[in-house]
């Protein structure tokens, strides 16, 4: 049997703090429990953007980006980005980070990267965001503002993902797995 290092996907040819697969889609598709599952298994370390920001800013991403405003939001989010795509390891993009990191995703796929659409319908995501959810997402009608941006961003996504599964009537497992079976 295998040891999860020995099964471990290499990074793409930029070297060894790139990382091994980029996970990207709307809030509630399941990015970041598949991004913590799927390093665990891999044996790699896993950097969410969200995360990083929310403890960079000592706040909630949702309560920086109320603070900030979207526009400031959105420079320190490509700063967080840009430092994301040099560590190792799987890389998990906040639902709206696609948009300022075109050029990142575009260099990181020429160089043999791998980018993994994670999709949901609007009737599979919305519970698991949650109305009361700490995300930006939830600022005004959730369901319209949920719908507005999947919509907006579902083109970026696909055109820059290398596969796309979509998550909706999956467990967290078989989308693990499926996720696993791209990178392998």
């Amino acid at each position: 049997m295998s040891t999860p290092t020995q099964n471990r996907p290499t990074a793409p040819s930029e070297g060894p703090g790139a990382p091994v697969l980029v996970l990207v889609g709307p809030p509630g598709a399941g990015k970041t429990s598949v991004g913590e599952r799927l390093a665990a298994r891999l044996g790699v370390p896993v950097t969410d953007t969200d995360a990083v920001l929310a403890e960079q800013a000592r706040r909630s991403v949702a309560e920086l980006f109320i603070d900030v405003g979207e526009e400031r939001f959105r420079e320190f989010e490509s700063a967080v980005v840009a430092d994301a795509f040099a560590r190792p390891g799987v890389l998990v993009l906040g639902s709206g980070a696609v948009e300022g990191a075109t050029a990142l995703l575009e260099r990181y796929r020429e160089q043999g990267g791998t980018v993994v659409f994670l999709d949901v319908s609007l009737s599979a995501g919305m519970p698991r965001v949650g109305l009361n959810a700490p995300r930006t997402v939830t600022l005004g009608s959730p369901r319209a503002q949920f719908s507005s941006m999947a919509q907006q961003r579902r083109p970026l996504y696909a055109g820059h993902a290398t596969a796309v599964i979509d998550t909706s009537g999956l467990g967290i497992d078989e989308v693990v797995d499926r996720v696993g079976a791209v990178v392998s």
